[in-house]
């Protein structure tokens, strides 16, 4: 299907016409997977990150004495930087290296990356490091042995001295699952550049064809098909990273094909629906009302629980169409 939403919710239970309209300067429509639901600059727009994204992850110095590379995704580049030896050189054969790179990676479904540079004169390579790495992460170039990071505190670059011929530089972007704190004493959780959540099973219901001979282009609203109203219990977190030899399912931000997630105790927890179609906050202090069971996050606070903990597992947030991601907090 040809669909996207104009307007999201951190905590979704429903995607439909939204009774009562809970936006104040957007139409009830917004939360509908459409075609072009509200207003018809995202369709056109949508499509545009990715070529965008591509086009400026690597970026040349203003000298261009340097290359920098700003994000991290399978790429390739070939330039020439014409700031090599112009200061030293007095034939215009001495000037400008010629560079090409290759970047090996599943990035951001595996923390590792492969950077292989090629050049015919040496110059400088600097890589943007994201803040949320942590100790485990490092670096290696070449033979060398794997390091620590150690980028500039002001620009957070690290700076690669590269040397005519090949050089392959190997990351491992590792983190940590870490928990921020939400409205209503709930939390939201992450790792790496994800944030995840627990994917709501859903049902999926067309609402109308707009272009009889193109049967993509079509309206869907989703309605949960089972319980949402989940707290979990933080300290269960555990990451479960892809294994190194999968590949990815395309479309990756499809249901289910994400390789990674995280698993936490959760339970079933009084959690009330504003109006028909969308959460109240989260409820603080929360009890269970049955069991603790495992719970999946794709990539909130203290309630108590009505049933037994579960196990819930999330994934990254992008993968969900119906979701939590910001969760009440099991009342210890």
């Amino acid at each position: 299907m040809w669909t996207h939403q104009y307007l999201q919710q951190q905590n979704q239970i429903s995607a439909r016409d939204m009774s009562p309209n809970p936006f104040p300067a957007d139409g009830s429509y917004s939360n509908v997977f459409g075609l072009e639901p509200n207003y018809p600059c995202c369709t056109v727009n949508h499509p545009q990150g990715f070529p965008k994204f591509i086009s400026h992850a690597v970026l040349a110095s203003v000298d261009q004495k340097s290359l920098t590379q700003i994000y991290f995704g399978p790429l390739a580049v070939k330039t020439t930087l014409s700031g090599i030896g112009a200061d030293v050189s007095t034939t215009l054969s001495g000037i400008g290296a010629d560079v090409s790179v290759n970047v090996d990676t599943n990035y951001p479904f595996s923390d590792n990356v492969k950077i292989t540079i090629n050049t015919n004169k040496a110059f400088d390579y600097n890589i943007r490091i994201p803040t949320w790495v942590n100790k485990q992460a490092s670096i290696k170039v070449g033979n060398a042995a794997a390091k620590a990071f150690t980028p500039d505190s002001t620009t957070k670059l690290q700076k690669v001295s590269v040397k005519s011929g090949t050089t392959v530089i190997s990351l491992v972007l590792s983190a940590d699952v870490t928990i921020e704190n939400r409205p209503q004493g709930s939390v939201a959780i992450h790792r790496g550049p994800f944030n995840y959540a627990l994917d709501i099973p859903r049902k999926s219901t067309r609402l109308n064809t707009l272009y009889p001979v193109e049967p993509r282009a079509s309206d869907y609203q989703f309605d949960a098909t089972e319980s949402w109203n989940y707290a979990i219990d933080p300290s269960t977190l555990k990451f479960n990273p892809a294994s190194s030899s999968t590949s990815l399912k395309k479309p990756i931000f499809d249901s289910g094909a994400p390789p990674l997630s995280i698993s936490v105790k959760g339970c079933l927890v009084n959690w009330e629906v504003a109006g028909t179609t969308f959460a109240k906050p989260p409820p603080q202090n929360a009890t269970c009302t049955g069991d603790k069971v495992d719970l999946k996050l794709i990539p909130f606070g203290n309630a108590t629980c009505t049933g037994d903990k579960v196990d819930l597992k999330l994934i990254p947030f992008g993968a969900t169409k119906l979701r939590i991601s910001e969760f009440p907090v099991i009342k210890a």
